[in-house]
């Protein structure tokens, strides 16, 4: 896919004026780093407008960055560090003030979108799931793991009968051997995709387990294999794919549960409070 794009801006149509050809060399020279620009940030580095992008972009064929963001991921895979072969640009937009600035405004960037896909019918569909449940059982793998596992942790002051579930038994047949009905698998993965997370799905849906996924707009097989998929942005940020995104909305999916449940949930962060005073794992 990429060749494509590359011997579009080489096409004489795409470096008529001045502008066309600012944008021709830098999409040339920068093709790799793309998925992890805006229209914003390229009309910066150039000094052009955001329209201007905008304009090339839709001779180009693309309507907007994003579609051509996708048609380079569907052509190739991109690594979660994305430091080797950049370490020269990233030191110099250090040395200019730009890199905390794009950081901080890919995070607003992200952020922004969280609304949408609080107001999307899958959001209700989810917390609908998570409340209803009769047990849930969380997974997650590699980098993201850790903020599943406080999802799961959070989620447990909520309701009971939250698990995370790790997998190293080698069965997951906490999960899967069809004891309880009712049971709910939060799976949460996101690129660089786990070996074990589309297996893990459609063997719960196998056995009768609602599956919740909880992923990136990489995914290719996420609605296949879930009965909701939630998509949140993917990180394009210039240094590593960070977590501010996906714990957000982890933060916000736990108070729609509280404020659903009430009085519920104050009861059980009162009886598990007081467990914890008996066992006192925190100061007073």
């Amino acid at each position: 896919m990429s060749k494509r794009i590359l011997k579009l801006v080489q096409s004489d149509d795409l470096r008529r004026s001045k502008s066309d050809k600012l944008l021709a060399h830098y999409i040339e020279r920068n093709i790799a780093e793309l998925p992890f620009e805006t229209a914003r940030s390229i009309a910066q580095r150039l000094q052009v407008s955001p329209m201007t992008v905008g304009r090339y972009l839709r001779r180009m064929g693309f309507d907007g960055l994003d579609e051509l963001k996708s048609e380079l991921r569907h052509g190739s895979s991109n690594p979660a560090w994305q430091v080797k072969g950049r370490v020269d640009r990233l030191q110099q937009d250090r040395q200019e003030g730009k890199l905390l600035a794009g950081l901080i405004q890919q995070q607003i960037d992200n952020l922004s979108q969280i609304y949408a896909i609080a107001s999307a019918p899958e959001w209700q569909q989810t917390i609908d799931a998570l409340i209803g449940a009769s047990e849930v059982y969380v997974a997650a793998y590699q980098n993201v793991r850790g903020i599943a596992q406080y999802f799961a942790s959070q989620l447990s002051y909520t309701r009971p009968r939250v698990q995370f579930v790790d997998g190293l038994n080698g069965t997951y047949a906490e999960l899967l051997d069809g004891s309880v009905e009712g049971r709910l698998l939060f799976l949460h993965d996101v690129r660089r995709f786990s070996a074990k997370a589309r297996p893990l799905a459609l063997e719960a849906r196998r056995a009768g387990v609602k599956v919740v996924l909880l992923t990136d707009e990489f995914c290719p097989w996420g609605p296949e294999v879930s009965d909701i998929c939630l998509i949140v942005p993917g990180s394009h940020g210039p240094l590593w794919d960070g977590a501010a995104t996906m714990t957000a909305v982890m933060d916000l999916m736990l108070s729609n549960i509280i404020v659903v449940l009430g009085d519920e949930v104050s009861e059980r962060v009162d009886t598990l409070t007081r467990l914890q005073d008996v066992f006192g794992d925190f100061e007073t």
